[in-house]
């Protein structure tokens, strides 16, 4: 199982993400991407149920996400701050997702929040330093199989 990439997303725009492997062979704008992603997640939650969907499954691909609250320095009540993670498209997934990949999701949340809570979120070059907390949380589950065996020998 891999990991291709991770990120926050905040009023439908990235925070921060980090790319481990390419996902797509053309450019995509960011932007619209984040906010396609909110957009999906949140028709998804008002359709069903809120702790009802945990991911979305592709042909190729897995989003996973979590949801979180944060106060922005221009809001006086929390708002929704989403970590995802962009996965291989694996059999049994599921449980992969619940035991790992959300617990990992939660502590950068958690970690950002920590760091940011009360600032304005909208300058995002601000958030650069943190993709290096999101390499030491996600660790060796952004390693391919050749890339853990070459780190081996």
């Amino acid at each position: 199982m891999v990991v291709r990439e991770v990120g926050l997303l905040f009023r439908g725009f990235t925070l921060v993400k980090k790319s481990y492997h390419k996902t797509s062979m053309g450019k995509i704008d960011p932007d619209l991407r984040s906010g396609l992603l909110t957009a999906i997640l949140n028709f998804a939650q008002s359709t069903f149920s809120k702790d009802m969907v945990e991911y979305f499954e592709g042909k190729k691909y897995t989003i996973a996400f979590t949801e979180d609250q944060i106060i922005a320095e221009d809001s006086f009540e929390p708002e929704l701050i989403i970590s995802y993670a962009i996965l291989d498209k694996e059999k049994k997934i599921e449980k992969y997702i619940r035991k790992i990949i959300q617990p990992l999701l939660k502590q950068m949340s958690k970690e950002f929040k920590s760091l940011n809570s009360g600032k304005n979120l909208s300058e995002i070059s601000q958030f650069k330093d943190f993709k290096q907390n999101l390499d030491k949380i996600f660790g060796t589950d952004t390693e391919t199989i050749e890339q853990k065996l070459k780190r081996l020998f």
